[in-house]
């Protein structure tokens, strides 16, 4: 008659061993779901620091212009007033100001909405300026929204 000694007996079972294998398994899982989450919106700060970026960019070039002008809108090297801006519809690639086409940016696009602004329109308080809201959105495929930038022209 042999005798069994639990003090010497060393390894797992198969059942430990396939529990063992579910439980690492799930964590594992875990752990790539949330790298894979990280990873998908890792580039979001990004795309929306070069968003605003442009906006800015073509925002400062309206703000430069003159409040009115001779309505030449004929080309962006061309635009003399900041109405003339409100010639960039939605969808526009992004150019330099030359009117060049920026092919590393070719993902956002840009739309540019210039409105006369009086006191029902814009809130505006002092009814007797002249008020221009200038919209820049930009848009990026990444983003799902767009990133807008409002700015007020007056008559000065």
């Amino acid at each position: 008659m042999s005798k069994f000694n639990h003090r010497y007996s060393h390894g797992v079972t198969l059942i430990e061993l396939i529990i063992s294998i579910v439980i690492i398994s799930i964590a594992i899982t875990g752990i790539m779901m949330l790298f894979a989450g990280t990873m998908k919106t890792s580039a979001d700060p990004m795309i929306r620091a070069q968003a605003l970026a442009i906006a800015q960019s073509y925002m400062d070039e309206i703000l430069r212009q003159p409040y009115s002008g001779d309505g030449v809108t004929t080309g962006r090297v061309n635009y003399n007033e900041v109405e003339d801006y409100n010639a960039i519809i939605a969808g526009s690639a992004i150019e330099d100001q030359f009117g060049n086409t920026i092919n590393s940016l070719s993902a956002y696009k840009i739309e540019v909405t210039v409105r006369l602004c009086n006191a029902s329109l814009c809130d505006n308080p002092f009814s007797s300026v002249n008020v221009k809201k200038i919209t820049v959105s930009v848009t990026h495929p990444a983003l799902g929204s767009s990133i807008p930038l409002v700015a007020y022209r007056t008559d000065y």
